[in-house]
């Protein structure tokens, strides 16, 4: 499992203590890789290929950053039935009011998602077709030179990713820096902090069978690989039923310690990957719901113009959140908020820190993109 191990190398990056350049770390570690060739960007690989493993390429910042904004919520009540929905007068035509989603617990808002879900059917890809899993998203890129000193930029990307039919086809990814300017804070002025370099890698396009863009990436990637959440078998092998789905979470991070927060992360990393079909996704939120701590964090969450309601668990360092659509259930996607000690110290609590907006639709040819 290098990939789930590299994933949950993420969780709180207490190493990064050596002085580096983001830079020179990204190419440091694919020296050993890919014989010279820059890490990708995407936040959804940094399993195999993206951010740098904390024990590798200590004092790297790279993680994703928002689009969202955080209000305050009232106390979220305990895992006790949701509120009751007053049934209309015999006879009336009025429909039952829809849930205060302010006063449901995490639980509740999951279940609820999860029900909402079940009737859902995903838009099959016929022959010749595609399934674009299209990525909006925030990245930091920075230095770090000590405990205490570094500053960090985020920089926004678009990441576009053509899924054929017959996953052994040929798949295309193109990624886009829309923006690198924006300086989220640092232990010196911005006058003094130079941003870092663009690297071939951080935009172009690439293409590959079974979405194996970087062949010399080690582990080498394999077509129907059940451990890799861009395969369908990965999917197939996983149960539907939520505590058997809660057991199988327990199970892929026991090598962390299958804590609450290590779940949790996994949990919404296999969302992001777009891959997920509808109905094993409802039971995939019940299994979220088991996880202890977790709580609404957020009643309105808006993230690239959709808003939804965000769930996740308090974390001293950093808060990831997941964000569902209360309305249909849908995942819409996922940001990060510094904790109240964050580990980049010039950071200030509460700060967004990172953020992905996911959609899908089906389309004919590689390439295509439908209009918003």
């Amino acid at each position: 499992m290098n990939e789930l191990d590299d994933t949950l190398e993420l969780l709180h990056r207490e190493a990064r203590t050596a002085p580096a350049n983001l830079s020179a770390a990204r190419a440091r570690l694919l020296a050993e890789l890919d014989t010279g060739t820059v890490l990708p960007l995407r936040p959804k690989r940094v399993r195999r290929f993206a951010l740098p493993v904390a024990a590798t390429v200590a004092g790297v910042v790279a993680v994703t950053v928002v689009l969202a904004q955080q209000r305050p919520t009232a106390p979220a009540p305990g895992p006790a039935a949701a509120p009751p929905v007053a049934a209309p007068p015999s006879g009336s035509t009025t429909k039952p009011a829809t849930p205060d989603i302010r006063l449901m617990s995490a639980v509740q808002v999951l279940t609820r998602a999860a029900d909402l879900t079940v009737g859902a059917a995903d838009q099959p890809v016929g022959p010749g077709q595609f399934r674009l899993v299209a990525e909006h998203t925030w990245v930091q890129r920075g230095v770090q030179t000590g405990d205490t000193t570094g500053y960090t930029y985020l920089w926004e990307q678009e990441v576009d990713r053509w899924i054929p039919a017959d996953e052994h086809d040929l798949w295309q990814e193109t990624r886009r820096i829309l923006r690198t300017g924006k300086f989220l804070g640092g232990s010196v002025p911005q006058a003094q902090a130079p941003e870092p370099e663009v690297t071939d890698t951080d935009q172009g396009q690439w293409q590959g069978r079974c979405g194996d863009f970087f062949p010399k990436a080690k582990p080498p990637k394999k077509c129907g690989d059940a451990t890799d959440w861009d395969s369908a078998a990965f999917y197939a092998a996983l149960p539907h039923d939520p505590a058997a789905l809660y057991a199988r979470l327990q199970q892929l991070t026991k090598g962390r310690g299958s804590t609450p927060s290590v779940m949790f992360h996994f949990g919404v990393e296999i969302l992001r990957a777009g891959r997920m079909p509808a109905q094993l996704r409802a039971q995939w939120y019940r299994a979220l719901a088991k996880i202890p701590g977790i709580k609404v964090l957020a009643a309105e969450a808006n993230l690239d113009g959709r808003t939804g309601i965000a769930l996740g668990l308090d974390d001293r360092h950093e808060i990831r959140q997941l964000i569902i659509d209360p309305a249909t259930g849908a995942f819409i996607g996922e940001r990060t908020i510094a904790g109240a000690e964050p580990e980049q110290p010039w950071l200030e609590p509460g700060t967004e820190l990172g953020a992905s907006a996911i959609t899908t639709a089906v389309v004919g040819r590689l390439g295509e993109v439908p209009p918003k």
